[in-house]
């Protein structure tokens, strides 16, 4: 029995087209991206990334670069012209899931 090669094409060149083909370059598996855009994003389309992502960025080796660039958000806070209506603690939202148990914000463009 001969073993094939897969080759990938990946349809999407945003933070998870990217993310997947990274993943499976380090598993040898040969990948091509195509984006319908001709230059990467200079804007954001999405801003929290999630406790599974990073999961993801560290099995890949780049989790440290990517906490380095986006921020961890303490808190939600809710201001009304009345002043502060809710404040939501979300230091520890997943704790015990996942070893990233915080909102993280990164913009799409600076993820990419």
């Amino acid at each position: 029995m001969t073993m094939s090669k897969t080759k990938v094409l990946i349809a999407g060149a945003g933070p998870t087209g990217l993310t997947l083909a990274l993943w499976l370059t380090r598993l040898g598996v040969p990948v091509r991206v195509f984006d319908k855009a001709t230059t990467p994003g200079e804007t954001s389309r999405a801003l929290a990334v999630q406790a599974r992502t990073l999961e993801f960025h560290r099995q890949i080796g780049i989790v440290d670069d990517v906490l380095e660039a986006g921020l961890k958000i303490e808190q939600l806070t809710v201001h009304t012209p009345a002043g502060v209506a809710a404040r939501l603690p979300l230091a520890d939202f997943g704790r015990g899931i996942s070893p990233y148990s915080f909102a993280f914000a990164l913009p799409q463009d600076i993820h990419e």
